[in-house]
């Protein structure tokens, strides 16, 4: 009972913010913590967001990315405290540090709230945030076809020296014809070039099928099995 009060509690302080004051994020914990800052500080990583802060007497502030070439500009918001804050997803497999300068009141700086900073190819000053390596070895992010639309590339995450196949509607289901390889310890993998078409597929190990964890996207077969979806466009 106490923590559904809690809960009620805190979706009705979410509800009085404004969105500029914590801006649109799925993240509850970055949601709050972008509502309480006080003070601007060094760059920080919250839920896999690059979180970037400043304060003072300023109309505009924004950042852009050496990524992006410095052509775009990601304008912050001000939350109650007065802070300007900006977050952005961390991006995959991406160079590390992220070189950035901020954009206050149409002058470009460096960010006077990060020590962390080096002299870019052309010459400038920009500042430096180091962020963690994210894979994209995860649920909704992992794409199992190559670039090609029509090559899978079949990847289990489990304990190491399991027997793992895949089979599917491309192999009339046969558990046995198409054998995962172990590239590393507990790591699975299968390429396998699949002809155009909606397929419906399953891992087999420990004598039963199971759906793929990287792959959202399932249906249920008519016997009652849980499987993997994955579609292949025809060629154009």
């Amino acid at each position: 009972m106490k923590q559904k009060t809690q809960a009620c509690l805190l979706a009705l302080l979410l509800a009085s913010l404004p969105l500029s004051a914590a801006m649109q994020v799925e993240s509850l914990d970055l949601h709050l913590a972008l509502a309480s800052m006080k003070d601007a500080g060094a760059p920080r990583i919250i839920d896999e967001f690059l979180v970037l802060s400043a304060k003072g007497p300023y109309r505009y502030v924004a950042a852009a990315f050496e990524s992006e070439g410095y052509t775009q500009t990601h304008p912050f918001d001000r939350n109650l405290q007065g802070v300007f804050i900006l977050a952005v997803p961390v991006p995959l497999k991406c160079s590390n540090p992220i070189a950035y300068r901020l954009v206050i009141d149409g002058v470009w700086t460096i960010d006077p709230w990060n020590p962390l900073r080096a002299e870019s190819r052309g010459g400038f000053e920009v500042s430096l945030a180091r962020v963690p390596w994210l894979t994209d070895e995860r649920p909704g992010l992992y794409r199992i076809l190559a670039e090609d639309g029509k090559t899978a590339r079949f990847l289990y995450k489990g304990e190491a020296g399991m027997l793992v196949t895949v089979a599917g509607t491309f192999d009339n289901w046969d558990p046995f014809l198409y054998e995962m390889h172990e590239t590393r310890p507990g790591s699975y993998e299968l390429v396998l070039p699949l002809p155009a078409g909606r397929h419906y597929y399953a891992f087999f190990y420990d004598g039963e099928a199971h759906p793929d964890p990287l792959n959202q996207e399932r249906a249920t077969s008519q016997d009652g099995t849980v499987v993997s979806v994955l579609h292949v466009q025809p060629k154009k």
